[in-house]
């Protein structure tokens, strides 16, 4: 009954993702859903552990965990990803996430708990490409395992990530290309130009002048230091005559606060996007440069889906990294330190644009988007595996939590609430 009164209402599709941080690349994961599905007349609804709004322009607005879990907006099917989602970890230092008491189910909660909605609810649960970053717990096994049974179109974004996934044997799970490798395809460089424009006026620089657009990260400059980062672009910079621009890609992750460090420490003329008014805009920066370096795994993919030479800079290196190499075939992009980096970027420089990423990569992406509408159109596909998970989701619980745990809505203090469907 509930699932006929679904299907009156518009196609509305839920995607869990860290759509509550300010990280470009995972924000970027909606709007490709959205341009890829939108033609159909589906609503992409993202959905994010607190729901907090990023203030980032074109960024879409997600609703919290709590509603895709217990609130009463139907859907026809969840989007879980991409993004480095499918962990079971503990997120207790994102102090937002601890705030609002979402630390300790934050992450599994956004392909788990998106599993466990979608069963709920019988919609399908579609895996969009999402990363896995370390390996899962094998005492969880049996949950995991039917949550990835329950998944009417199963894929990671490398074929590190399938390692690290260790899928039942004989399930198909699919190796799809990092979905804004499509980002070219939704805006188009010419639409980047006006943006780019805006970009360089309010920062007060030369819209005639060349630019190497960089990417920073913590983690990056462990043994380089911002000192020493300054001194390779300066040199760089000087030699090539291009205008450093260092973009926050992820101010979550503190890019902005290492932005301005290295800034100090440099004599040439640059500009620091460190307060970017949107997602267009940091696309605008790396698009329209003549070259890009970065330890950004998204910065270089928009740089490659514009054709910008890119240099990738592995430290440390992540298996994500190789992953979208080996879709592209351009391993010569990688980098282990920054010296190396700069080093390639020297030969890139020379290059101009060009296309970097291969028909064979949006085939892969084509052929995703297809299976998603296949799912989407065919609901009771997969209904069976997630009865199945619910089961192994009931008997897990009651396993860790004993008797009370399953009899909890009823002898526990408080109202109980009724949703998703009749009481």
């Amino acid at each position: 009954m509930r699932q006929e009164r679904q299907s009156n209402l518009p196609r509305r599709v839920f995607i869990t993702g860290m759509f509550d941080m300010r990280n470009f690349g995972d924000l970027m994961f909606p709007l490709i859903a959205g341009h890829r599905l939108g033609s159909p007349g589906v609503e992409i609804v993202p959905v994010s552990p607190t729901g907090a709004a990023t203030g980032l322009a074109e960024a879409m607005n997600s609703i919290g965990l709590e509603e895709l879990l217990t609130g009463e907006t139907p859907a026809s099917g969840i989007l879980v990803g991409g993004g480095y989602i499918v962990h079971n970890h503990k997120m207790h230092f994102m102090d937002e996430y601890k705030a609002e008491g979402l630390a300790n189910f934050a992450g599994p909660g956004l392909w788990l708990g998106a599993t466990l909605a979608a069963s709920i609810r019988n919609v399908p649960v579609i895996w969009n490409a999402p990363g896995v970053p370390h390996p899962l717990a094998r005492n969880q096994r049996a949950l995991i395992d039917a949550a990835l049974r329950a998944a009417d179109c199963l894929s990671v974004r490398d074929r590190g990530g399938l390692e690290l996934l260790a899928p039942p044997e004989g399930l198909q799970v699919d190796i799809v290309p990092d979905t804004v490798a499509d980002i070219a395809r939704m805006w188009s460089l010419q639409s980047l130009a006006a943006p780019f424009q805006s970009f360089i006026s309010r920062k007060g620089g030369d819209p005639a002048a060349r630019h190497l657009a960089l990417h920073f990260r913590n983690r990056s400059l462990v043994k380089l230091g911002a000192e020493g980062a300054a001194a390779l672009i300066d040199e760089f910079a000087q030699a090539h005559r291009l205008v450093p621009i260092l973009i926050a890609i992820g101010q979550t992750h503190a890019d902005d606060v290492v932005a301005r460090e290295i800034s100090r420490h440099l004599r040439e003329r640059h500009i620091v996007l460190d307060d970017p008014i949107g997602l267009r805009e940091i696309a605008a920066a790396i698009g329209c440069s003549s070259l890009y370096v970065g330890a950004s795994l998204h910065g270089y993919v928009v740089a490659a889906a514009y054709g910008v030479p890119g240099v990738l800079v592995a430290q440390p290196s992540y298996r994500k990294f190789q992953g979208f190499l080996d879709h592209t075939g351009r391993n010569e992009d990688l980098a282990r330190d920054w010296h190396q980096a700069f080093d390639t970027a020297a030969k890139r420089v020379k290059e101009g644009p060009a296309v970097r990423i291969p028909d064979s990569v949006f085939k892969k992406l084509d052929s995703h988007w297809k299976s998603v509408g296949e799912a989407l159109a065919s609901p009771e596909r997969r209904s069976q595996q997630r009865h199945e998970f619910l089961r192994t989701w009931i008997r897990a619980g009651i396993g860790a939590g004993g008797p009370l745990w399953a009899h909890q809505p009823f002898v526990g203090r408080g109202t109980v609430r009724y949703s998703m469907g009749e009481p």
